[in-house]
Formats: C-alpha cells, sequence, structure tokens
C-alpha cells in the first residue's frame, strides 16, 4: 500500500512491536498504525481510526493469527479501562517486551546498544498463572463522578485514552483491602446522597478516594477527596471507621480547583492515625496521608534491591538526589553509608525525618535536607572527600540540564539513575555519555504489570575528577 490509508478503511496488516505507549506497531506500506489490543507477531484486521501525517490510530477487528502470548484478560473492565493495557499478554512476554523496548530507546539515543538486563518480574502470588500477578497495587486510588443527568455518585477509572469516567465493579490489580475499603466507602457516600464531583466545573462533592494497604501489617489508611468539608463526608467517614477491617486512619484532602489531579491543598484527619507503618529492604517507614510511596511495595522491594546491589558496602558517603520518602537513604543507612537525602517536597521530607524515629541507630547517618536538587547542587561542596555514589530518581520529565552538568563534576565514581521514562532516560544519559560518562548496565523493574509501565535503574561511571582545591571553592563562593 502506498501513501495515506483514510480514516474508516479496512486492512489486514502484521503487528510488528510495540510503542512506549502500550500500543502494538503495525504497517501499512510505510505508514505507521498504532494498534492497541494487537501483540507483535499478530495477523490482524485493523479499522483506520485517524490518520496524521507520519502515523494513525487504528481499531482492532479481528486477531487472524494469535500470537502464542495471547491470554483470557482476569478482569470484566479490560479493554474500555486505562487502568490496564496489557492484561491480553502473558506475563513473562510482558516482562521481555519492556525490556526490548527500553533497550531499542536507549540504543536510538546514544547511537550504540546499551547492555539490559532482563526485567525484574513479580510472582503471580496466590493465583499462578501465564496472566501474571494480581492484587499488587498497595495503593487503590478510585476516581468520583457524577449520574445520569448529574445527579448521584459513580466510581471508577478514566477510559483508555479520555477523561470519560468508566463506572467499574471490581479492581483485580489492587490489594483485596484497598478494594473493600473503596467499595464500602462508595455505598456509604451514596447513601448519604452525596454527589459526585464534575472535575472541571467543580459542580458536586466527592472526586476521590485513595486507600493505602500496609504490606507489612495489613493496616489500611483511607484519604476521601472532596471539593469542600460536608457534614455528609464526615458522617460516611465514622461509619466507615465502625466497619469490621476499617481503615486505621481515615482523612478528608480538600481540592477546589479544576482538573484531573488527584491531590488537594489541604487535609483533616476525620478519625484514627495520622501515619501507616510500611517495611521495604529491612527498613521500616511512616508515611503520612499525602506521602508520595511506591504502589507496590513489592515492586519496591525489587527497586530497591537494584540500586541497593549497585551501591558498594561499607561507610562511604551517598548523595541521594530527589530522595522522596527515603526509599533508598534510610536501607542504605541501615547497611552503614553516609547518606545525605536531597527532597523539595515537604511532606516527603516529613515522612522521611519521621521514619528515622522507626530505625534505631541511624539518625546520624542518614540527613534529610528540604531543597531544590538545582539549588543544592549550585551551593553544593563536594569537599575533600566527595560522596561516592549519587542515586537520582527525578520526576517523569527528568532532570534538567543544569543537574546533569552539575552531576558529571561532582567527583562521584558511580551515579545510579533510576527513571519511570525511557524517553526522558535515554535523553539524559545521551547528555552524561557527551560528558565523559559511560552506561555500564540498565536493569528495568516491573513496577506496573499488565502496562506499559517501565521503571529503570541504569548504572553510570561518572568521569574522574579531582575535587577542587579550597582556593578554586572560596573562587566559586564568592562568584555567587
Amino acid at each position: 500500500m502506498k501513501g495515506r490509508p483514510a480514516p474508516g478503511s479496512i486492512l489486514e496488516l502484521t503487528a510488528e512491536a510495540m510503542a512506549l505507549d502500550g500500543d502494538a506497531v503495525a504497517r501499512a506500506g510505510t505508514y505507521v498504525l498504532l494498534v492497541p489490543g494487537a501483540i507483535p507477531g499478530e495477523r490482524i484486521e485493523v479499522e483506520v481510526v485517524s490518520a496524521g501525517r507520519k502515523s494513525g490510530k487504528a481499531a482492532l477487528r479481528r486477531v487472524l493469527a494469535p500470537s502464542p502470548h495471547r491470554v483470557a484478560p482476569f478482569c470484566r473492565h479490560f479493554g474500555p479501562c486505562g487502568g490496564c493495557a496489557w492484561q491480553h499478554i502473558a506475563y513473562e512476554e510482558q516482562l521481555r517486551l519492556k525490556r526490548d523496548m527500553l533497550a531499542s530507546t536507549l540504543a536510538r539515543a546514544l547511537g550504540s546498544e546499551v547492555k539490559v538486563l532482563p526485567t525484574v518480574g513479580l510472582p503471580s502470588g496466590d493465583i499462578p498463572s501465564p496472566a501474571g500477578p494480581r492484587g499488587y497495587r498497595h495503593k487503590a486510588h478510585f476516581t468520583f463522578g457524577s449520574g445520569p443527568g448529574g445527579r448521584g455518585l459513580i466510581m471508577g477509572h478514566y477510559r483508555r485514552g479520555s477523561r470519560d469516567l468508566l463506572p467499574v465493579e471490581e479492581c483485580p490489580v489492587h490489594a483485596p483491602a484497598g478494594n473493600r475499603i473503596a467499595f464500602a466507602a462508595r455505598d456509604l457516600l451514596r447513601r448519604k446522597g452525596v454527589p459526585g464531583a464534575d472535575e472541571d466545573t467543580l459542580e458536586g462533592l466527592a472526586r476521590h478516594i485513595v486507600v493505602r494497604t500496609s504490606a507489612a501489617t495489613g493496616v489500611t489508611q483511607a484519604v476521601i477527596v472532596a471539593v469542600r468539608e460536608d457534614p455528609r463526608l464526615r458522617g460516611a467517614a465514622e461509619e466507615l471507621g465502625a466497619l469490621e477491617d476499617a481503615p486505621r486512619g481515615i482523612h478528608l484532602e480538600i481540592h477546589d480547583r479544576p482538573g484531573p489531579f488527584i491531590r488537594g491543598s489541604r487535609t483533616a484527619k476525620l478519625a484514627g492515625e495520622d501515619r501507616l507503618i510500611e517495611e521495604v529492604a529491612g527498613a521500616r517507614f511512616s508515611l503520612s496521608e499525602r506521602s508520595f510511596f511506591q504502589t507496590s511495595v513489592r515492586s519496591a522491594e525489587r527497586l530497591a534491591a537494584a540500586v541497593l546491589g549497585r551501591v558498594p558496602e561499607g561507610p562511604g558517603r551517598v548523595l541521594d538526589l530527589y530522595a522522596g520518602a527515603g526509599l533508598f537513604s534510610i536501607p542504605l543507612a541501615l547497611r552503614g553509608a553516609r547518606v545525605l537525602a536531597v527532597e523539595e517536597n515537604p511532606s516527603a521530607v516529613a515522612d522521611g525525618r519521621a521514619s528515622l524515629d522507626l530505625n534505631p541507630g541511624i539518625r546520624g547517618e542518614c540527613r534529610f535536607e528540604r531543597r531544590r536538587v538545582e539549588d543544592f547542587l549550585r551551593d553544593h561542596d563536594p569537599g575533600p572527600e566527595p560522596a561516592g555514589t549519587v542515586i537520582l530518581d527525578p520526576p517523569r520529565e527528568g532532570c534538567p540540564p543544569g543537574v546533569l552538568e552539575a552531576l558529571a563534576s561532582l567527583g562521584a565514581a558511580r551515579a545510579i539513575y533510576v527513571s519511570c521514562n525511557p524517553r526522558a532516560l535515554a535523553r539524559d544519559i545521551a547528555v552524561l555519555a557527551k560528558r565523559g560518562c559511560a552506561v555500564i548496565e540498565v536493569e528495568p523493574v516491573d513496577m506496573f504489570p499488565h502496562t506499559a509501565h517501565i521503571e529503570a535503574v541504569a548504572l553510570v561511571s561518572m568521569p574522574e575528577r579531582r575535587p577542587p582545591s579550597a582556593r578554586r571553592r572560596a573562587a566559586k563562593r564568592r562568584r555567587r
């Protein structure tokens, strides 16, 4: 076929690869079509939905020759629901696809092959199956919306590729306790006559519910996000707290700005305890209701192992940038390292400092500094004994150029870059390569089975730098 296919065209194609957004890639001649629901290697019949200048979208009509890796989805909402895109792919194949997608993205950015290890996955759990793990998300999140005619309350997930809310009656990837509490809260809010909110107009009341389940203790913590305070919300929270296996803490978060973002600006405790205790990599963590902590604790264990395994044992100095609540810092300090954790978010820093009290003997070995990483690095003086290891776990958009420039001159022997975005990782390590750094290896870790999300831990060897002399350090301070 030559040229661009017209929308509505019916084509028989072969799915060739997987794009980073989770859609299969198929070609009509030289024209690229992205096909949700297909698996590389399958012969498929598609209908062209949209066609841009270089690429377009197509809907899967039929699978003519299925992949041996195709399995039956285990959730009744799979397909329309935007929560999972890969439940139709056997889990071992998901892991292989993620490794290959990451390797090709990095190779294109660097112009050469990178050593990418096999993806670290999760066990299937209580229901061994080629379909893979269920119940792995220890943080369950649902969105509220209004029912037919703008009245009542529905609870669900966004449809894939849109902000339309799909009401759901199950979510098998959530921890069972989180689901149980979320659906109980939904029913209580309905009985109280609480309407769901429109995220753009803010008409209505309830916006989201988030339930975190401690993998260590089974204790749960619930947060109801609403446009404003209302006696009906407190009444529902009181009844939720009276249920068997109720949340140990129930909180109300006020979010009075439009948009799909979850978190608001103000939180009030409605009942129970302020914090939840979690355990990862031999360390205990004290988590507030606003804490950013990994959604899957079992995956966090594997991510921490991938990072800690690349830091030399002993009392060396470690600089942990974008440290969050200390997922890497605190276990490293327990192992004997001297860690400086730098984090901008005040609630994450508060959680990290609270966690130090749960891990006796490390308060002097692990210190949290609340600052923007860019500001910290601008003022940081490595001194005669620079940190041997620098860990970076930046936001999805990656590191600002100034951070990468400063990183290459810190005098560290190695950097461990933790990324949730292969494109940003590829861009940033290409910048580091131009500054004399070398990527030793990259290990993907599966934080979100049944999605195309790829977390990766890259080990980077830094160029040798002599620590700046006292005279040069003084001159640098004067220039500021």
